[in-house]
């Protein structure tokens, strides 16, 4: 499996980074979440919530993701947090097995959660949040393969304040 559960201290790790330097704060609905790592750009996605949600946005967001995956992680692996569920590391270079909705263990489209795909030494990430429905997006690597392999979904979404 290219899903593999983190182990008590790579995620007590990864989560510390979360709550301590980003100061994440899950308990403020609205407004303040947390500490984007500078640079980092947002993305307003609610238009994509809608009565007719776009199957076809939702599949392009993971296959761009997988692409600023492998360009982040040429060897190596990467982290996928969710906040209220298992967390994992994964492959981008190993097919991405699904569960019985067909979505990822830890999908890049925020489905009511807050989820968190980091590289191992957190300097880049992609923070979804599922309850105010931004994608936010930190480090410059990642920001320049967000450029270069554009999602139609973040092409289409209004950038956030």
């Amino acid at each position: 499996m290219n899903w593999t559960v983190l182990c008590e201290e790579e995620e007590n790790r990864a989560w510390r980074f979360i709550f301590d330097t980003c100061l994440f704060n899950s308990n403020n609905k609205k407004g303040f979440l947390m500490k984007l790592p500078i640079p980092n750009i947002c993305f307003d996605i609610a238009e994509f919530y809608n009565d007719s949600f776009n199957e076809e946005l939702y599949a392009n967001l993971h296959l761009s993701a997988i692409k600023w995956f492998k360009n982040l992680a040429p060897i190596g692996k990467l982290i996928a947090l969710d906040l209220h569920h298992e967390c994992y590391s994964f492959d981008p270079y190993k097919p991405f097995e699904t569960d019985e909705f067909g979505e990822w263990l830890t999908p890049v489209f925020p489905n009511g959660d807050y989820l968190f795909f980091l590289t191992k030494d957190f300097s880049n990430g992609i923070f979804a949040d599922g309850i105010n429905l931004q994608i936010s997006i930190w480090g410059l690597p990642l920001i320049d393969l967000t450029k270069k392999y554009k999602s139609t979904m973040l092409e289409n979404a209004r950038s956030c304040v």
